[in-house]
């Protein structure tokens, strides 16, 4: 006559399961979103220049206000994804790469660069690389993603500055290997 241990146990099944469903797909949700919108907003493979963060942007999730952010949605399917970007001398400068699930799989900061520029190759797979010389190659784990560019702005006097260094920053799908 006791119904309510099954109710309890039903209950707790169910509230698992809608736990690990919202936990496998939310975060593709979110990405899908993101990149939809990016690419409503420009294209694919892109570079966008977001304004400075206030009160309102979103286009980065939780903007700080002392950042200033480029952002490119990818997708590597076809052909491989050239990205450049000067680097800023004196300030914090990252490239950040996203998959489709959200997770981070590259990144990328002043402190580790070597030169005043940043050139990365992004594919889709293996077989892509072998038509490519030059610049480091990094395989995406998933076709489509975003990339993010952010750069610190430690003095207001600064500003105009890095925005014209940052607004160089590029993300270009790479054209076919010629024939021969």
């Amino acid at each position: 006559m006791k119904s309510w241990p099954y109710w309890l146990a039903a209950t707790l099944i169910l509230a698992g399961i809608i736990h690990i469903v919202a936990i496998l797909l939310w975060p593709s949700f979110v990405m899908d979103r993101l990149i939809s919108g990016l690419e409503a907003r420009s294209a694919l493979n892109v570079a966008i220049h977001t304004p400075r963060a206030d009160e309102n942007a979103r286009t980065v999730v939780r903007p700080s206000p002392d950042l200033i952010y480029t952002i490119c949605a990818f997708d590597v399917s076809q052909r491989p994804l050239a990205i450049s970007a000067p680097v800023p001398q004196e300030t914090y400068f990252s490239l950040s790469m996203f998959a489709d699930n959200t997770d981070n799989f590259f990144v990328v900061n002043d402190k580790q660069l070597t030169k005043d520029i940043v050139e990365v190759v992004l594919v889709k797979d293996e077989a892509q690389v072998t038509e490519l010389g030059g610049p480091p190659v990094v395989v995406a784990p998933s076709e489509r993603g975003v990339l993010l560019f952010r750069t610190l702005i430690q003095s207001e006097d600064r500003f105009d500055t890095l925005d014209a260094i940052r607004k160089q920053a590029r993300c270009e799908t790479l054209s076919p290997a010629p024939q021969s």
